[in-house]
């Protein structure tokens, strides 16, 4: 399918706006200098904000398509762990901008590209899987539980048509610049301020490529799509039982999507953490249950930031764990001693917690988590909440969501030990080795339980390195108390 260049909309009556809310934020910004990569690799650089090397973000999510439903009647209409109802698929169209200093290689996937060399390039030429994927998911917001209902396969990206849009707005050594710089490689890099759409049908056109054979946290993946099942329409696209979105069954639910970029050289750059944006959607009737995107694209953040932005008393907190990858040489060597250097890769976790009271004649306390994976490879398999000492526990379920079309992940569910006396609660993945049900990169969990009273901690427990990782919830008040015990106790030697 060709992809058309996209051109200049009314948003460039708001430019002067946009550049003055640039993801980076012209009053953070530290002493600015040339981009180099030790600077690149140092932090998160939209968190500091100073966006320095290649930066790819999705500036809008623009387009939805729909795919229809699995037929009627047919053995199995759902992928398994989908229900045995019926399924329907969608795609979502992603238009990204480099908001760095530094090109991003966006080659073909036949061909090898860039040819020519710089501070963060010192390899050439760039190979065919020096490109983006691009990932979409689906998210419900449905009695207080913020969910992932639904994920797609990855499109391969290629060819950048490097097209301007006054929203696109990029470090220009320290000042904002929304002018599309053309890059010296053309279409195989997205050059500084430009932009590159995929409409819905190209993010949904199959062969799609599995995000098994992605190694997120380094932005690493094969040259082109490995495919998968296409048995059905909704096949390697977003996934969806209708149940999860057929209005009468969901009344008062809320909708989001979300379009994810992974790239190498945005991954080694360290500027891999605002890769993901999201958008609220709203569903139509059966039979067709049409997505309509409505309000503006939330940029930079993912779709688990909604609940927090619809629901304030919602708390939010990352956890991370930094990663170190060895450089590589260059093959077939160029001068002595050039490489790829070494690099540190933050792999992050966004955890997010809601707590309410219960009704009369239930335990006090009620607890819904979700916990989103946004590029650790490492993964996790299990979640240990502890609260310091016997509590009474009741209603303690999980949610996931099953990966599908021919990946190769198990769909078990996790497993739920309950020890009330001892005071904990620990959700573990049953293991099925390397292809175990972990929490993997792109997909959220969720958790959730009634309590006498609130945890003291929480430990997240990683897949590929059998490590823990603290997530840092502060300890859980019941929201009925005035004071923090033991002021509340009124035990006046304790205070």
């Amino acid at each position: 399918m060709p992809k058309v260049p996209l051109k200049p909309s009314i948003r460039a009556a708001f430019a002067s706006a946009l550049l003055l809310a640039t993801v980076w934020g012209l009053t953070a910004l530290a002493t600015p200098g040339a981009p180099n990569l030790e600077a690149a690799v140092d932090a998160p650089r939209a968190e500091k904000g100073l966006t320095v090397g290649p930066d790819v973000t999705i500036i809008d999510l623009r387009d939805v398509d729909n795919y229809g439903a699995s037929p009627f009647g047919s053995p199995s209409p759902c992928p398994p762990g989908y229900g045995s109802g019926d399924c329907r698929g969608y795609s979502i169209g992603t238009d990204s901008c480099n908001i760095g200093t530094v090109p991003v290689d966006w080659c073909d996937q036949t061909f090898s590209c860039r040819t020519t060399t710089d501070e963060f390039h010192p390899i050439a030429p760039a190979s065919s899987d020096d490109h983006s994927v691009i990932a979409q998911n689906l998210y419900r917001l449905k009695n207080g539980r913020f969910e992932q209902i639904g994920a797609s396969f990855l499109k391969h990206g290629f060819v950048s048509t490097n097209s301007p849009d006054p929203a696109c707005v990029w470090n220009d050594g320290g000042k904002p610049n929304s002018n599309c710089i053309s890059p010296p490689a053309g279409g195989d890099q997205l050059g500084l301020g430009c932009t590159d759409f995929y409409s819905a049908g190209l993010n949904g056109g199959r062969p799609l490529g599995r995000r098994s054979e992605v190694q997120v946290a380094g932005g690493d993946h094969p040259p082109s799509e490995g495919g998968g099942e296409t048995n059905d329409s909704y096949d390697q696209r977003i996934v969806v039982a209708e149940s999860d979105l057929d209005p009468a069954q969901n009344v008062g639910a809320l909708y989001w999507v979300e379009g994810q970029y992974v790239v190498r050289d945005d991954a080694r750059a360290g500027n891999g953490l605002n890769n993901a944006s999201h958008r609220s959607a709203t569903v139509g009737g059966l039979p067709r249950l049409d997505l309509t995107l409505t309000g503006t694209t939330v940029r930079e953040q993912p779709a688990i930031f909604a609940w927090q932005s619809i629901d304030p008393e919602v708390e939010m907190v990352v956890v991370d764990k930094d990663t170190f990858f060895t450089g590589e040489e260059a093959d077939p060597p160029v001068a002595p001693g050039t490489f790829y250097p070494d690099y540190t890769v933050t792999e992050r976790f966004h955890a997010a917690r809601k707590m309410t009271k219960n009704g009369e004649g239930l335990l006090p306390l009620h607890f819904e988590y979700a916990i989103y994976n946004i590029n650790s490879d490492t993964s996790a398999n299990s979640f240990t909440i502890d609260f310091g000492s016997s509590v009474e526990l009741d209603n303690v379920g999980f949610r996931d969501l099953a990966h599908h079309s021919g990946e190769p992940y198990d769909t078990s569910d996790w497993t739920i030990d309950v020890d009330g006396p001892n005071g904990t609660i620990t959700w573990t993945a049953v293991d099925a080795g390397e292809n175990t049900n972990a929490l993997r990169w792109g997909f959220t969990f969720n958790f959730w339980f009634d309590a006498s009273h609130g945890p003291v901690s929480h430990t997240l427990g990683t897949f590929k390195d059998s490590g823990s990782l603290d997530v840092p919830f502060e300890p859980a008040k019941d929201p009925g108390l005035i004071f923090v015990d033991p002021f509340e106790s009124g035990n006046t030697s304790a205070w």
